[in-house]
């Protein structure tokens, strides 16, 4: 691996991650990169455009030139707008918040939400990550793997987001092989929030997973179903997508 640019990579992403929230020195604690390193990386970015910094709070954000960069991927072959399409059709039908996410390292990646029309909806940020096994997406796109897998996947054990959050692998290993097919989270992550997602496959593996958040007090049987059926034609949709085009994954 290249050290350089693996710092740079490091910076993006973690900016990225807590847009604007950062000062240098919170950077350069939570990358490990020194400070005398960090400063003319950072002042480069600033200054191609590719990061911005704020005057008022000396916080890192993501600049234009870094969001240019990235435009090309939202139109390429015309997958990711088909995708948008189906997950605005699943938001229509159920009247609630979707989530479009993929698995990066032990974590959820949203890389695309549908915010819910109702004025009382799911929090989330695109780009923001949440611990997997305390996710109904997460759980979705972990499904798949072994007792022993997940434990390698966090080698600190499952720590609580909530006081829901089910910390136990023997737990989180029976619900997610005893699966209907759909995973769910009832205020493992938020408080207030239930979250019913379902799998995203190509050749047979998870490479996506798509929900729908509900707030707790609107949820009831009759609207699980419903959500559970849209669900279930929407990943079918997109699995048929990433099949026949090119992938966005």
């Amino acid at each position: 691996m290249h050290n350089p640019t693996y710092r740079v990579i490091k910076i993006l992403d973690l900016v990225s991650e807590e847009n604007g929230n950062l000062t240098m020195v919170e950077i350069s604690r939570r990358t490990g990169i020194p400070l005398g390193t960090i400063f003319p990386i950072l002042q480069t970015l600033v200054q191609e455009g590719y990061l911005r910094c704020s005057e008022g709070s000396n916080t890192y954000s993501i600049g234009l030139r870094l969001f240019l960069l990235g435009s090309p991927f939202l139109t390429r072959d015309s997958i990711y707008e088909n995708m948008r399409t189906v997950m605005e059709d699943l938001t229509k039908e159920t009247g609630e918040t979707s989530h479009l996410a993929k698995l990066d390292g032990a974590s959820v990646l949203y890389i695309m939400k549908i915010e819910s029309p109702q004025p009382i909806r799911m929090f989330s940020e695109i780009g923001k990550k949440l611990p997997a096994y305390g996710t109904g997406l997460g759980k979705a796109l972990i499904s798949k793997m072994d007792k022993e897998a997940l434990k390698r996947l966090y080698p600190e054990g499952l720590k609580p987001l909530t006081k829901n959050t089910i910390t136990d692998f023997d737990v989180l290993y029976d619900q997610l092989s005893h699966s209907n097919g759909f995973f769910y989270e009832c205020e493992e992550s938020n408080e207030g929030i239930r979250c019913i997602a379902r799998p995203i496959l190509r050749n047979g593996d998870v490479v996506a997973a798509i929900s729908v958040g509900i707030p707790v007090f609107r949820y009831t049987k009759e609207k699980g179903r419903l959500i559970e059926n849209a669900l279930e034609k929407a990943s079918s949709s997109l699995t048929k997508m990433l099949a026949f085009s090119g992938s966005i994954f």
